[in-house]
């Protein structure tokens, strides 16, 4: 067995945040499964090639989302202590297997195509132009705090239909829960996650009570098999539609604007050329890859997974990452170019977990980006890219801030 990577070292520096291409290089070069060291996790294996994490995320039989079902009964035990909201939030549909996953996706796919995220195109658009108006003032702003984290906040908080007086507090709230993975923030996450709970709870019994517009209200109605959401599924859910949806798009549009500004010729024929958008999404989607890696899954039963023996119970990950950046898929992986095609990139995963929000992020995507560059045609950065501040949280990779110029 080779040596395990320390994770720490290799995937939470600022220096991989800032230039992934090497550490991943060297992760194809290990094989298509790799041992690594993860803090608090300890030993688990790192699925690295392309083929590896698109076996690994479809075959829902032998790598399972909850532990229990593999075996592994402490990390379960472990949600009996954890307070109520962090229970209910525990149990969300990304952590379940079928049936119970099959029975939660249904309903709230149910719910999604009722809204049709095609139709929020204009609304994300009037947005998009009103944080940017918001900007007029500034010769300098920061770029995550101001843009790219409140776009799709909003967006999402609109979606439920939940009260704009409320969308500050809502901000404030999903800022708290990002500040960094140490024990003393993740201790502050706690009552930060109790607060937000308790306003959800009652916009829930608001909802239920007196019909409104919105995703929350459709997710109340939505019904299979005579079958609802109760109100901690329903808690569960809103909470991974803010956090799923919106620390991926903040990360996306920061990210991928530091993308363009380091490739002006590829920006410069974008901006002649509005229908090139979608295609250059999507390879900021696979380039900057800010989803790192997929949640833990389980080997339900012993076996071999490309090449490599497990045990059950093995804890492992899909590096999106390292997928996105195989070789034997992408020519020059670490190289930009919107006109790769074909373009199979894992950056919202595959198999029956594949994220929900794909469509809105891409659309979200899109808008910030062109709306952006189309009122600031000369925004550039306030600092130098050297000095920018990646944030270190595992799986994600983003700034903890952005201070751009407009001018």
């Amino acid at each position: 067995m080779l040596k395990p990577i320390d994770v720490r070292l290799e995937l939470l520096s600022a220096n991989y945040k800032r230039d992934p291409w090497p550490v991943l290089e060297r992760l194809h070069a290990r094989g298509e499964v790799v041992p690594a060291k993860m803090p608090i996790f300890g030993d688990v294996l790192l699925v690295v090639s392309h083929a590896g994490v698109t076996e690994f995320l479809k075959d829902k039989q032998r790598f399972v989302q909850n532990p229990a079902n593999a075996g592994v009964s402490w990390l379960s035990g472990l949600q009996k202590w954890m307070p109520r909201t962090m229970r209910a939030v525990s149990n969300s549909m990304i952590t379940q297997d079928d049936p119970e996953h099959r029975r939660l996706r249904g309903l709230v796919d149910q719910a999604f195509s009722r809204r049709g995220v095609e139709g929020l195109r204009q609304r994300i658009g009037v947005i998009a132009d009103r944080l940017l108006d918001r900007m007029q003032a500034s010769s300098q702003f920061d770029l995550v705090e101001h843009f790219s984290r409140r776009l799709p906040l909003m967006v999402i908080a609109e979606l439920l239909g939940l009260p704009p007086e409320d969308h500050d507090q809502l901000h404030t709230w999903a800022q708290g829960f990002v500040k960094g993975t140490s024990l003393t923030s993740l201790a502050m996450t706690v009552p930060r996650l109790s607060r937000m709970g308790g306003y959800l709870r009652r916009q829930i019994v608001a909802a239920r009570g007196a019909p409104r517009p919105g995703l929350l209200r459709e997710l109340i109605a939505a019904e299979a098999g005579g079958d609802q959401l109760n109100d901690d599924e329903l808690l569960a859910m809103v909470f991974l539609l803010f956090f799923a949806g919106h620390e991926t798009t903040t990360h996306l549009i920061s990210v991928g604007t530091l993308t363009l500004l380091q490739h002006r010729e590829t920006l410069e024929r974008v901006k002649r050329d509005a229908s090139l958008w979608p295609r250059t999404v999507e390879e900021l989607l696979r380039h900057t890859s800010v989803v790192e890696m997929s949640k833990p899954r389980y080997a339900a039963e012993p076996g071999n997974f490309r090449g490599v023996d497990l045990k059950r119970g093995q804890m492992m990950f899909a590096s999106l990452a390292a997928a996105n950046s195989d070789p034997g898929v992408f020519a020059e992986p670490d190289k930009f170019d919107i006109d790769r095609e074909p373009n199979p990139h894992l950056a919202f995963g595959t198999g029956v977990h594949f994220c929900l929000g794909h469509q809105l992020a891409r659309l979200e995507g899109q808008i910030a980006l062109e709306r952006l560059f189309a009122r600031y045609p000369d925004v550039s950065l306030a600092v130098p890219e050297a000095e920018l501040s990646w944030n270190t949280n595992l799986g994600l990779r983003g700034f903890t801030a952005m201070p751009v110029r407009l001018a």
